[in-house]
């Protein structure tokens, strides 16, 4: 970098790493932010970030499967932005990027999956869907939103019966509202 800095007029300077030097604190790095998301543990990535951590896409079609359900989704398409974290359920944020920031639809509280619904064997790539807590009513394909990743609950679980799954679900939801409820955790 130094010798492109001679050759393309710019400097280069050097910073310790994030924690480094604090007593008590790991070294921050990619590579431990990468691990974190892959091990699903969005409460140090969100640490090393210094906010949540962020995918984003349009919203696309799926299945309809969460709206026959009683929960429906908001599915990111695969070319999504962002490192998708492990498979799991998580309580986050939909962020409405197509409206105003003081707009009160903006920023909505929804509970997350990612992963391939092993309840279900048609789904053959990992998926990214939000449903945006007690809303039926939105209509948001083609929409470009972001998800914000605030705690992991679970991971994925193959359910025996739909009716196993549903109680699941039901539970989820209502531990997201908990955890967003939460000072702090918007």
């Amino acid at each position: 970098m130094r010798e492109l800095g001679k050759q393309f007029n710019f400097e280069v300077v050097t910073q310790d790493a994030v924690g480094e030097h604090q007593e008590g604190q790991r070294h921050w790095s990619s590579t431990s932010l990468r691990k974190a998301l892959a091990a699903g543990d969005i409460s140090s990535a969100n640490d090393v970030l210094g906010r949540t951590h962020r995918v984003s896409g349009t919203v696309v079609h799926g299945h309809h499967r969460g709206r026959e359900l009683g929960y429906p989704t908001a599915n990111l398409c695969a070319e999504s932005e962002g490192l998708i974290p492990a498979d799991g359920v998580y309580a986050g944020w939909m962020v409405r990027h197509d409206l105003a920031e003081n707009d009160p639809e903006h920023r909505l509280p929804a509970a997350i999956s990612v992963g391939t619904n092993p309840t279900f064997d048609d789904v053959l790539r990992r998926t990214v869907e939000a449903y945006v807590l007690d809303r039926v009513d939105l209509d948001l394909y083609h929409e470009h939103v972001s998800i914000d990743f605030v705690q992991r609950l679970r991971g994925n679980l193959k359910f025996d019966s739909i009716e196993e799954l549903l109680v699941q679900m039901a539970n989820d939801v209502d531990r997201c509202r908990q955890l967003l409820a939460q000072p702090g955790r918007r």
